[in-house]
């Protein structure tokens, strides 16, 4: 075989070897492309993993859990009415009302007639009255007629003393009927129509009755009229076990209310139940509070605000916190480029840090913005899903 019959063969050989480098050179290059950054994290039950130059693990940011300093505590609350200012008034008679004389929402002064009642019973205790009064003068006129005839012999000394008996009696009994029907605010003229009357000076906020309603105090029934001063007011706070040892008498209490959103309203505590609330598991804690401006209502709902130190707990930023089915929980980086899920015992939060008393040591790093895309990355990784690694912009839930 000459040379030139060997060229042809060498050139095919030739571009076959450049086509193989040139390829194994693109798959060299390729593979120095891959970063590190690009590798997909690993993911289990409650951790995410990110690599050492991880371009997603360098955007989730952290911050430090903290000692609890001054701080306020905010607790759910109640507005009620002010029992040392209420008055919950009923007929002790039985009968019926003939009329009722105030509506709801008047101004009541102390001892203003409210309605009236024809009571049979009042009848029966107005002519006791009458009638111990009638005994009463027979037995004092026996007594003294026979004063004079003791004294001029004709009858025995032990027939005055019997007539002096009867008179005491007489005088006994008396006392007691006009006692009786003074005590039902009563008088002593036989009408049987009995006046239920305030005690005390106030609003009416409530009434439970109509004309010709009948009454019975044997029976089971709600008051007929609710009177109450509305500048005088209570507020029940349920606080959780975890903050009893933050709170004590005298406190001031800072509430707020949704109807004005700009205003606060002062308070302080006056009393602290000694049980938890077994429906609950609550303390429920009241507070004094002044209404002058009537802006506050009965069974208001607001939030109760509480000034105190606790050093059994800790601090984290209110952000860092998202709900899991019922549970508070936080994402804590546990090691470099390793996030872990944790659950949190809330005690009491504000719009920017939340105390809690489990689940964290001061000094952990919490996931402030990126834990509900974490979150989502080991939902989708226990449904075998592959994750979205597109961190979107995610706000924390408290």
């Amino acid at each position: 075989m000459t040379s030139k019959a060997l060229v042809p063969q060498y050139v095919s050989q030739i571009f076959i070897a450049v086509t193989l480098i040139t390829i194994l050179s693109a798959c060299h290059k390729a593979t120095e492309t891959a970063s590190p950054a690009d590798i997909k994290p690993t993911v289990s039950a409650n951790s995410v993993k990110f690599s050492a130059n991880s371009s997603l693990k360098q955007r989730l940011i952290t911050a430090p859990v903290v000692s609890s300093q001054e701080h306020v505590l905010g607790f759910p609350a109640r507005i009620a009415w002010d029992e040392d200012h209420t008055a919950r008034i009923s007929s002790p008679l039985a009968g019926h009302l003939t009329d009722v004389l105030i509506q709801i929402g008047a101004p009541v002064k102390a001892n203003q007639a409210l309605a009236h009642l024809s009571s049979a019973d009042l009848g029966s205790a107005q002519a006791d009255v009458e009638r111990a009064k009638s005994d009463l003068a027979q037995a004092e006129r026996n007594r003294a007629r026979n004063k004079d005839l003791a004294e001029a012999g004709i009858i025995a000394g032990k027939d005055f003393e019997q007539a002096q008996s009867d008179f005491m009696r007489s005088k006994a009994e008396a006392v007691r009927a006009e006692v009786r029907l003074k005590s039902l605010g009563a008088t002593d003229t036989v009408d049987q129509k009995f006046t239920i009357r305030s005690p005390i000076a106030g609003v009416l906020v409530a009434r439970n009755t109509n004309p010709g309603m009948e009454w019975r105090p044997d029976a089971a029934s709600p008051p007929l009229f609710i009177i109450s001063d509305p500048t005088y007011l209570w507020c029940w706070i349920d606080a959780p076990e975890q903050a009893i040892n933050s709170l004590h008498k005298d406190m001031k209490v800072i509430l707020r209310s949704s109807a004005w959103p700009n205003e606060n309203f002062e308070g302080q505590v006056d009393f602290i139940d000694a049980a938890l609330d077994p429906a609950s598991h609550t303390l429920k804690v009241r507070a004094k509070v002044r209404n002058l401006s009537l802006k506050l209502k009965s069974e208001m709902y607001v939030t109760a605000e509480l000034s105190g130190v606790s050093h059994d707990t800790l601090d984290i930023p209110a952000k860092a916190v998202f709900l899991k089915d019922s549970t508070k929980m936080v994402f804590v980086k546990t090691s470099e480029g390793v996030f872990t899920r944790k659950a949190i015992v809330p005690v009491a939060s504000n719009d920017e840090w939340v105390s809690i008393s489990e689940g964290l040591n001061k000094g952990d790093e919490v996931v402030l913005d990126g834990a509900l895309y974490l979150e989502k990355m080991i939902e989708e990784s226990n449904a075998s899903v592959e994750p979205n690694i597109a961190i979107p912009k995610i706000v924390p839930v408290n």
